[in-house]
């Protein structure tokens, strides 16, 4: 079942893909340092996307100890990714949200 991209809006939570973690690795380096911490576990679950001039991902990232966080990160068109921000203190059943 395809699922439609809504400009604007962001998609329901879908399964990690492995292009989806690929995403969240590249930029695991940015999000500590954001965070003022490294992360030892950072294993992507769930994302949501939105489609602007490009994609942005909002990804919920195991980061261990039952903590999660919420990562956000711009992937455009032509292939470059940047992160944009992340929200802390987030639960395994916490909903993704637009941030």
């Amino acid at each position: 079942m395809a699922q439609q991209k809504m400009m604007g809006g962001i998609t329901e939570a879908k399964e990690v893909t492995e292009e989806v973690q690929d995403l969240v690795d590249q930029v695991k380096a940015e999000v500590e340092s954001a965070a003022g911490t490294t992360f030892d576990t950072f294993n992507a679950t769930h994302y949501s996307t939105q489609v602007v001039s490009g994609v942005n991902y909002f990804v919920k990232v195991d980061v261990g100890n039952d903590k999660f966080i919420h990562v956000r990160i711009y992937k455009h068109f032509q292939g470059n990714v940047t992160y944009s921000g992340f929200q802390d203190d987030k639960t395994k059943d916490d909903p993704i949200t637009y941030f």
